[in-house]
């Protein structure tokens, strides 16, 4: 195994995750020479982006690394990167240094000690593996030490996992070169982000619990539909996120006064009726849904609506007579509020059914 000159911190970055582990991410590795105590630190980029493929994919490649002296401050130091040799002056107090065998497979991380010629009883490094967040198609939901083949003294709370970042702390822990490491990486089904193609085919528009719950509008609007129940009192009264379901449930379930006519067709119906992908649980937006899809869809060139403005009916009920609707105005401005306005139940207006996820 090749190996690779690690200190106090090591930060890798994933991108492109796939098959719900980490085969196909590109991997960047960095070393952090850090102080004892306070002072700037050394950052050294080691190798380049490389891809992990099965079985794994080890670093360094083809780039050559020579030890930086563990050093005082303002000692002079020479290291080479990319077989280039380089001056510079130490102006932090180091870490002692090792040689460790880094492999990163679909579902492990492995650190191995085998071969490497400086030992301490007094190793203070953590390793920090930093995940992109941004660009992970998985969510990486555990890492746990694999109790089988790991010959280091860690517990449980040495390998912790918050937020994006992975850490594995070794301080002060012995070691030699029968030492090895190897932390199991779980990772879970994607998280959906605004703009990304729903779990239905539709457009997200809003996300909770790290995307993997959320909202969702249909491809595309369907026909121009009165809000229907004229004269009639639904009790659809819901204006918040997570509403519009509750408000449909309650216009269907209402014994509209003038059902069938021509210009009392019932919105809420028609959505209800919908069905994209095999999902028929499609139900018609609250007041505050509509202007999410307005503010995170029709703004950004997402969602297929037409560029002309038009008006399209929320679930919202104002009164028996009328509802909230929201007025579908293009503007290049991507933070530019929407507008509401209130119409009679009568009028023919555009609709985009949406479901929860």
């Amino acid at each position: 195994m090749k190996k690779l000159l690690l200190t106090s911190l090591l930060f890798i970055s994933l991108n492109q995750l796939c098959n719900a582990g980490l085969v196909d991410a590109e991997v960047v590795f960095k070393t952090k020479y850090q102080a004892h105590t306070g002072g700037k630190a050394l950052t050294t980029t080691i190798a380049g982006p490389q891809t992990i493929v099965e079985p794994g994919v080890e670093f360094p490649s083809d780039t050559s690394i020579a030890a930086i002296a563990a050093g005082k401050r303002g000692d002079s130091i020479t290291y080479q990167h990319n077989h280039e040799t380089y001056y510079s002056v130490v102006d932090v107090d180091m870490y002692p240094m090792i040689i460790v065998g880094v492999n990163i497979g679909n579902d492990f991380i492995e650190f191995d000690y085998t071969d490497s010629g400086k030992f301490s009883r007094v190793f203070q490094n953590t390793y920090i593996f930093e995940f992109n967040n941004d660009s992970l198609p998985v969510d990486i939901t555990s890492a746990t030490i694999d109790r089988s083949v790991t010959t280091f003294p860690l517990t449980d709370d040495d390998v912790q996992f918050v937020g994006n970042q992975l850490s594995i702390n070794v301080q002060g822990l012995p070691f030699n070169s029968d030492s090895f490491i190897r932390i199991n990486v779980g990772a879970g089904d994607p998280g959906y982000a605004v703009g990304d193609t729903g779990p239905a085919g539709g457009w997200v528009f809003y996300v909770t619990d790290g995307g993997a719950h959320g909202l969702e509008a249909a491809p595309r609007n369907l026909q121009k539909y009165t809000w229907g129940c004229s004269d009639t009192n639904t009790g659809a009264n819901g204006v918040d996120v997570n509403t519009g379901k509750q408000n449909t449930r309650a216009i269907i379930h209402t014994k509209c006064k003038h059902p069938g006519q021509v210009n009392d067709r019932v919105a809420a119906k028609l959505v209800s009726s919908y069905e994209h992908n095999g999902h028929n649980d499609w139900f018609l937006p609250s007041k505050d849904e509509l202007n999410l899809i307005y503010s995170n869809l029709y703004l950004h060139d997402l969602g297929y609506f037409p560029r002309q403005t038009e008006s399209y009916w929320s679930s919202t009920e104002v009164d028996a007579t009328s509802a909230y609707v929201t007025h579908f105005t293009y503007t290049s401005d991507k933070e530019y509020g929407a507008t509401n306005g209130i119409v009679f139940k009568d009028i023919a207006l555009s609709i985009r059914p949406i479901r929860s996820f």
